[in-house]
């Protein structure tokens, strides 16, 4: 039979490593222990010295709002603190700048804002107004829209100079400032593409009829005036305004007596 040797000890040694591994852990305990409380301290202390030297601070009281690069909003930072919430000697740390600027741009005539913080007392508002682009009904009409289709409150409008008159809104209902319509994008498209392409086309009236044609009376050069239909689905708006532009110049210089252009039949012009 072999002998078999069994080395002294190793029981009190497996014991020792047990007391060792227990010490580590306990000790790693210990060392986060310590770490989360020194964190906690910090982090209540970074709060007690922000309200202490931030948002309780009587230097940083709000006594100053402007508003820059308006139209109509500009020199109406009272009416606008009234809309938005915002009240003198509110402390310019605690307000919530992200939902200050979506008050802001829910406000139907403003389309961008940006609220930047100038220390100590002051906020500065940098907003991009709608521009009109139509007025709804009549000339004198309560009701804007601007080239997205945005209804806007007359009155909080930045207007400058005569508008086209879009007399209907197919399918819309009752409109409410700050409705975005896209039955009045023809329109509004229309009116676009004269004022960048063809200044001598003057759009005074748009009378929506249906989803396939758009009629609406116009000047050329500021002199004689036409009622005009054209299509909204066969051809696009340049081609249209630049037969009917053409179609304009050909019967002035046949000295033609004519109160309408009919583009319907496939961007042949009809005279009447």
């Amino acid at each position: 039979m072999a002998n078999v040797k069994i080395k002294p000890g190793l029981p009190e040694q497996e014991s020792e490593e047990k007391r060792l591994a227990g010490r580590k852990v306990w000790r790693a305990v210990a060392v986060l222990g310590i770490f989360c409380l020194i964190t906690s301290c910090f982090i209540l202390l970074f709060f007690l010295m922000r309200k202490a030297f931030f948002s309780e601070n009587p230097h940083f009281k709000l006594s100053r709002l402007e508003i820059i690069n308006g139209s109509y909003w500009k020199g109406k930072e009272k009416l606008l603190c009234y809309r938005t919430g915002i009240a003198p000697g509110d402390n310019v740390f605690n307000i919530n700048y992200f939902n200050l600027r979506k008050k802001i741009e829910k406000i139907p005539g403003i389309e961008k804002a940006e609220v930047v913080r100038i220390l100590p007392d002051k906020l500065q508002i940098r907003i991009v107004e709608r521009i009109p682009r139509a007025v709804l009904y009549s000339p004198g009409g309560e009701l804007v829209v601007d080239e997205k289709g945005v209804i806007i409150p007359r009155l909080e409008s930045a207007i400058h100079g005569p508008l086209p008159v879009i007399t209907q809104t197919p399918g819309s209902g009752v409109l409410r400032p700050g409705d975005k319509v896209d039955s009045l994008l023809p329109s509004i498209d229309l009116i676009m593409v004269t004022l960048r392409n063809y200044p001598d086309i003057a759009i005074e009236c748009i009378q929506p009829g249906n989803e396939d044609s758009l009629k609406f009376y116009m000047r050329y050069r500021r002199g004689k005036g036409y009622w005009v239909i054209i299509p909204l689905k066969n051809r696009g708006l340049p081609y249209l305004l630049s037969a009917l532009q053409t179609a304009i110049i050909h019967a002035h210089w046949k000295r033609l007596n004519v109160s309408s252009f009919n583009l319907l039949y496939d961007g042949r012009v009809v005279l009447n």
